[in-house]
């Protein structure tokens, strides 16, 4: 009897709950949105939650325990993927800010404002 009931539970799938691959596919898109396939390392990120993903459903189709385990490994690399993609952004914002101030800052020294009390005040 008890063979049976192992041949039965290795046959069965494993139940991801579906919220927990919608965060999932949320944060993927939201990486790739934010332009994380432009960002190297971002990429990688996003690569491998893709291919968490598949993994995770793979092992739920044949029963592996180890499927919901995978999928937190996807969303945590599509959330590290976000972060990457939304620190480069960041990165290339301050870049811009710089080079404004930079110009501004040598605007100004070849065109100083006067400090000199105009003629007629006290």
């Amino acid at each position: 009897m008890s063979v049976v009931v192992v041949a039965v539970s290795s046959c069965a799938s494993v139940v991801i709950p579906p919220e927990h691959l919608e965060r999932e596919q949320a944060s993927m898109r939201a990486a790739e949105e934010l332009g994380a396939e432009q960002v190297p390392d971002a990429q990688l990120h996003l690569q491998l939650a893709k291919d968490q993903t598949a993994s995770a459903k793979q092992l739920a189709a044949a029963g592996d325990d180890r499927a919901n385990l995978m999928l937190s490994r996807a969303d945590a690399d599509a959330e590290l993927a976000v972060g990457m993609a939304k620190l480069s952004t960041v990165h290339r914002q301050a870049l811009a800010a710089a080079e404004d101030l930079q110009e501004v800052q040598s605007r100004s020294s070849s065109n100083p404002i006067s400090t000199s009390p105009m003629k007629g005040t006290p």
